[in-house]
């Protein structure tokens, strides 16, 4: 990661007003939410913080007012006199507004470790349930995953169509000999005019596996002083598309990776009220293993922390005038500021990853360091990474892969148009010095896996695909669910309050809803998702640079001239948009890969 960020890495303040607003609703909301129930506690320390939040958006709304006829103008430019006064007060203010808001956001998180002090506080009981999660929402709308989170048809729509289809793998051959379910067991779910053995010779059985998770799914509980005991394990569970077709369904869990130690849980009947408590709280330990996978690995492993390796390099090696620049810079717009401030926001002791979490810190840290260096390049190209998992067969409905492919199409015909215009032959890209630094600086320094110098045309528009699609596209589909899926801790949450269970009948809802994080886990899981998932600036297709007057960032001809590459790509991202429209009258609505709400780089 880079060590220090220059002002260029700043956001524009068109950007920080969106990231004040969103941050200025979740921490009201907390803070009416808290009033219910510690009124005291929470208007002694939250209220005065979020007047302070208002003030700060008055502010940047303020300036904002008075900058936009100037920032709209097609006349300003940066020698002008009063385009210059707008961008010295834009710089000033922004500077001001950044210290400010990493004040309150410290002062927020010291309020609630001092709510939260008393051993209980945060204890959500066993009495109204997932009500008081509910209550959480007092001015912002519970999401309407809520409604429907028990049901067995949303969790496994979850790995083709949630915050982490990444994990989903055919079985093929057999399943592997730590999951040991029989054809008996598999009958009793799908029904007798089903086997096991045609479904895994059909192609029609899959199984995700959360091994990779390593030292943050322990076995054993861990303990820390604001949140109490915390569990996470590594569990493995089976879903099936059924012999006549249709969505896929879930089959079995295994709560652990030792079947010595971990009972198999069978997907019950309708009337199977016995065994019902205990399927949901197998399935909140696969959430919430899924939830550690996400955050840490799919999300800010392969998606942050790659591109930033990427934006590292292109400062580096790359001159500002080079095609290649020019063309990848505004993917990286953001990204090193949003990762530095995910360093004090979230991987700092006792901030939201330290609270969220059931492992520890440091235990966090290292599987997503590992997760980041495992991550190889060209091995994650989708068409190959859909291959590699077995989950390229279209009779599999997984909304993901279809949009991801869709996206990467048009990205990498954007990509192939762009190279070729500047690069007419192999021997062009081989001999360009600039290019050979910084492939070997990607490879070398930034440790990316697989990746090496660049020999050909072909091979350089791959490169350039897949930079633009990882911090574009494949964030979007892993980040924006956060808000939508993941902040409604009932459903997702990065640890439960007990032990997976060890018998598959008798459980009652209340062994379930002691699971359930305590209110402080709850509190800040609900603030920091909601904040991700609420940013959305620039869109893909949207190339502008990121200091003022914003001028296009593009000005070659040959690219943007009317009909050219830029027009034929924005077209491409439009047909899709009207595809996938069109795919969700048809389907469960996935919306997380429409190009309208894709933003151009990771910049939250």
């Amino acid at each position: 990661m880079a060590e220090s960020l220059s002002i260029e890495d700043n956001p524009t303040l068109e950007y920080f007003t969106m990231f004040v607003d969103a941050e200025y609703q979740v921490v009201s909301n907390i803070a009416v939410a808290l009033s219910r129930d510690f009124n005291h506690l929470a208007g002694n320390l939250l209220q005065p913080l979020v007047d302070q939040l208002a003030g700060l958006k008055n502010t940047v709304d303020n300036v904002l007012r008075v900058a936009e006829p100037i920032l709209k103008s097609p006349v300003a430019q940066p020698l002008d006199p009063a385009a210059r006064g707008v961008e010295h007060l834009l710089v000033q203010t922004l500077d001001a507004a950044l210290r400010t808001l990493d004040q309150i956001r410290d002062d927020i998180f010291k309020a609630l470790r001092k709510m939260f002090d008393s051993p209980g506080l945060g204890n959500f009981g066993t009495v109204e349930g997932v009500e008081r999660y509910r209550q959480l929402y007092a001015t912002m709308p519970v999401p309407a995953i809520a409604d429907s989170f028990h049901d067995d048809l949303v969790f496994a729509r979850m790995r083709v169509a949630g915050p982490n289809p990444m994990v989903l793998r055919k079985v093929s051959g057999a399943l592997p000999a730590n999951f040991p379910l029989d054809n008996k067991g598999y009958q009793s779910v799908m029904g007798a005019g089903d086997s096991l053995s045609g479904a895994i010779s059909q192609g029609r059985l899959y199984l995700v596996d959360y091994a990779e998770l390593g030292p943050a799914a322990s076995e054993s509980a861990t303990y820390k002083l604001l949140t109490g005991p915390g569990h996470n394990t590594a569990p493995l569970a089976a879903f099936a598309v059924p012999a006549g077709g249709g969505e896929l369904e879930p089959v079995a869990i295994q709560c652990g990776q030792d079947p010595a130690k971990h009972v198999m849980f069978l997907r019950p009947g309708p009337g199977d009220t016995d065994g019902y408590w205990g399927w949901q709280m197998a399935k909140t330990v696969v959430h919430t293993a899924d939830f550690n996978h996400h955050e840490m690995f799919s999300h800010l492993a392969r998606t942050h922390l790659v591109s930033e390796a990427f934006s590292v390099a292109t400062r580096r090696h790359l001159a500002a005038n080079h095609p290649l620049a020019v063309l990848l810079t505004p993917h990286f717009e953001g990204s090193l500021w949003i990762n530095q401030l995910a360093t004090y926001l979230i991987l700092a002791p006792e901030t939201t990853g330290d609270l969220i979490f059931a492992s520890l810190l440091e235990d966090s840290i290292a599987a997503t360091g590992q997760a980041r260096l495992s991550w190889d390049f060209y091995e994650k190209m989708p068409p190959a990474e859909f291959a590699e998992r077995g989950v390229d067969d279209k009779h599999l409905q997984y909304p993901y892969r279809d949009d991801a492919l869709l996206i990467w199409d048009a990205i990498r015909g954007w990509a192939g148009e762009y190279v070729r215009t500047y690069y007419p032959s192999d021997a062009d890209v081989q001999g360009d010095f600039e290019l050979v630094a910084w492939a070997d600086e990607i490879a070398q320094v930034g440790k990316i896996k697989g990746f090496s110098r660049i020999d050909s045309v072909d091979q350089l528009v791959d490169v350039v695909a897949m930079i633009i699609f990882t911090a574009s596209a494949q964030h979007a589909a892993v980040n924006f669910p956060q808000k939508y899926l993941m902040e409604f801790m009932p459903f997702y949450s990065g640890m439960t309050a007990a032990p997976a269970p060890s018998g598959t009948a008798g459980h009652t809802e209340s062994d379930w809803v002691r699971m359930l994080p305590c209110l402080l886990t709850s509190v800040a899981q609900l603030f920091v998702l909601d904040i991700l998932g609420s940013v959305n600036y620039r869109p893909l297709g949207d190339y502008r640079t990121n200091t003022f007057p914003f001028a296009n960032a593009i000005n070659d001809p040959r690219i943007v001239g009317p009909g050219g590459p830029l027009d034929r790509f924005r077209a491409a991202l439009r047909e899709a948009e009207n595809t996938i429209d069109d795919r969700n009258t048809r389907r469960e609505p996935y919306v997380y890969l429409l190009p309208s709400g894709i933003p151009t780089s990771i910049n939250v």
